[in-house]
């Protein structure tokens, strides 16, 4: 499933976030956290930035691609991964 979270600073979803994270890899699965910020990658445990996890080019145009093969260890991340924040 997705799910929204959505409210206003001070509200706590930084903390739901890093329970969520705690919950899932507590029990041996594996969580992915990007943001679109280093910033806000920082306040998540092991959060990296959307362009660095994804490889993601910063400079985009009508022929941009990203660039994860199909067997590397982000595609393998990916496809074994139970939850993205």
């Amino acid at each position: 499933g997705c799910f929204f979270i959505d409210g206003p600073s001070g509200t706590e979803k930084t903390f739901l976030y890093n329970v969520l994270l705690s919950t899932v890899r507590s029990s041996g699965n594996i969580a992915v956290v990007v943001a679109s910020s280093e910033i806000a990658a920082l306040l998540m445990m092991g959060g990296r930035t959307a362009h660095s996890r994804f490889k993601i080019p910063l400079k985009l145009n009508e022929s941009s691609t990203y660039n994860i093969s199909q067997n590397s260890k982000e595609a393998r991340l990916i496809l074994l991964s139970k939850l993205f924040i």
